[in-house]
């Protein structure tokens, strides 16, 4: 491995979690093992202990005592041929007088396990002893050889060490192969990006489909470029579309402004041109004020209007206003609501969107038609008309601004009407979808 790579290496987060995760895992490993191995040593204690004070304090008759204990010192021994389990006697005064120890320790505790070097027939050994004193004064002292569970207690500590050290291996390993892994997709995603930066916009991040923490990334990074993407093609749009739209009116405008600028005008006419001339200017003031509306819902500064609404007392409201207009030309609005839809919202952001939704549908709506306003829980919010409807090529982009359907673009309007609506359906989290042909249907629904 390269100087580069293991500094890379040494910088990825998944490499350091990984490392992170194998020093929890080590500790924890080492105070488990600590504490097997320090209840294997207790519990082979105990049992020796057991065995020595059971051995020690067996009751014999006091008037053949030291008799009967020469006979179990002699008899144990005998059977004892591996020498771990003996047995010896010393008088009051401490002098031998049977079993392999040939001296007793010097201020020994009686009835009290002690451990200490002591030669035996194979050599000295460390040995578990208990000494217990007999009615006649003689030490009766029962010695376990504790070689083999040294011995035991050594290869557990060496198989406690390998573990150690293949896990602290396989951990090392483990890191590696994660963090190169991990690399390889971050690698993958990084082109991805150049590719974006390098101006191909439709490109995305791959997901490998594990659903992780970088495939969720890789998700909403794919959305933000989406809304990027939308947000570019509808400046652009916007941008033809102002071109378009505006030419007509500056032209009408200019010829306003050449007529009266002639010595020979007609004053009546002056004053006629210069009113046109300000109804073009109001109009156009009209259109960059709906496109800063636009832009400063689109940014979320209304939300602090946002409280308790019923969302029916709105929808109710601005049917009502747009009554009259339809029964002049005998259009009839049907509704279909509950009494009351609790809704968290800006009242008057709604009215307008809904507002510009019906007034929509009362401009292609033929005289004598009709227009239905659906609202449901959820919120479900639904106008549809009879009209002759948006065409399917053009429904996804009717609510980018100033793009209008080529058949309506000799009625009065500027494009910014369903934008509008769009934008304060994002405001509040929901999803504005246009569609029908014949027939326009508008929906409003949970994002």
């Amino acid at each position: 491995m390269s100087i580069a790579a293991i500094r890379r290496w040494s910088r990825s987060s998944s490499a350091r979690f990984a490392l992170l995760f194998l020093l929890l895992f080590g500790s924890t490993s080492a105070l488990l093992f600590g504490f097997v191995y320090y209840r294997a040593i207790a519990y082979f204690n105990a049992q020796t202990d057991d065995w020595l004070t059971r051995e020690t304090r067996r009751d014999l008759d006091p008037a053949t005592e030291r008799a009967a204990a020469l006979e179990r010192v002699a008899s144990h021994n005998a059977r004892d041929i591996k020498h771990q389990r003996t047995f010896a006697l010393f008088d009051a005064a401490g002098r031998h007088v049977a079993g392999d120890m040939n001296s007793l320790p010097r201020d020994i505790v009686l009835d009290t396990p002690i451990e200490l070097v002591a030669p035996t027939r194979t050599g000295p050994a460390p040995l578990r002893l208990m000494v217990h004193r007999l009615h006649n004064g003689d030490r009766f002292v029962a010695t376990q050889d504790l070689r083999q569970t040294r011995a035991f207690a050594t290869e557990l500590i060496s198989a406690m060490i390998w573990a150690a050290a293949a896990t602290l291996v396989l951990g090392v390993a483990g890191a590696l192969t994660l963090a190169a892994a991990q690399e390889r997709r971050i690698r993958h995603l990084a082109r991805s990006l150049h590719q974006i930066m390098a101006g191909k916009l439709g490109a995305r991040l791959t997901r490998s489909g594990r659903r992780d923490e970088l495939d969720d990334l890789a998700h909403e990074v794919n959305r933000t470029l989406d809304e990027l993407q939308r947000l570019m093609l509808e400046v652009k749009s916007a941008g033809d579309n102002i071109a378009h739209d505006m030419r007509t009116p500056l032209t009408r405008l200019l010829a306003n402004l050449q007529r009266v600028n002639t010595p020979e005008a007609d004053p009546a006419k002056v004053a006629a041109s210069i009113g046109e001339a300000v109804d073009e200017v109001q109009g156009m003031i009209a259109m960059f004020n709906a496109l800063l509306r636009i832009a400063e819902i689109d940014e979320g500064a209304r939300r602090t209007g946002f409280r308790a609404i019923d969302l029916a007392e709105v929808v109710g409201d601005v049917a009502d206003y747009h009554e009259v207009a339809a029964i002049e030309r005998g259009i009839t609005i049907a509704r279909a609501m509950p009494a009351h839809l609790p809704f968290e919202g800006d009242a008057d952001l709604l009215f307008e969107a809904v507002g510009n939704l019906l007034d929509n549908a009362i401009k292609y709506t033929p005289d004598g038609g009709r227009i239905d306003v659906h609202l449901a829980a959820g919120p479900v919010l639904r106008v549809s008309d009879s009209g002759p409807g948006i065409p399917a090529d053009e429904q996804d982009r009717v609510t980018q601004r100033f793009h209008r359907v080529e058949a309506s673009r000799q009625l009065p309007g500027n494009g910014l009407g369903l934008a509008l609506v769009a934008a304060i359906a994002r405001l509040h989290r929901l999803d504005f979808r246009v569609g029908g042909a014949p027939g326009c249907v508008a929906t409003l629904t949970p994002a």
